[in-house]
């Protein structure tokens, strides 16, 4: 799973900690979370200083995400799950960090689901 965050704040925090508690029994889901438009390393290591994830975070080279994406620039958040082989089995995009945090519920169970 791959979640692009243009906000670094505790609404991303909360979203990466539900994917963090499916990763605890999944160990075939692989995620990252890349900052992006803005985000600096500054600013994902401080909610990893404070939140101790083990999701890994980084930023994108490219300011607004990887071209290949074609990420919305008007989505805050995007999640991208991938199936086994590659395949983009769901994907979801949020206007805001708050959004997404709520549906955590729903992108983990779409996670879970890739891996079936």
């Amino acid at each position: 799973m791959l979640i692009f965050s243009q906000k670094a704040d505790e609404h991303l925090a909360s979203l990466v900690k539900a994917v963090d508690e499916v990763q605890k029994n999944n160990s075939k889901l692989g995620t990252v979370v890349v900052g992006v438009s803005g985000v600096e390393g500054a600013d994902l290591e401080k909610l990893q200083e404070t939140h101790k994830f083990t999701t890994p975070l980084t930023v994108a080279k490219d300011a607004d995400g990887p071209k290949k994406y074609l990420l919305n620039k008007e989505a805050a958040v995007t999640v991208l799950i991938y199936k086994k082989g590659g395949a983009i089995s769901k994907s979801f995009a949020f206007k805001d960090s708050k959004s997404a945090a709520e549906k955590a519920k729903e992108i983990t169970a779409a996670a879970k689901a890739a891996l079936e």
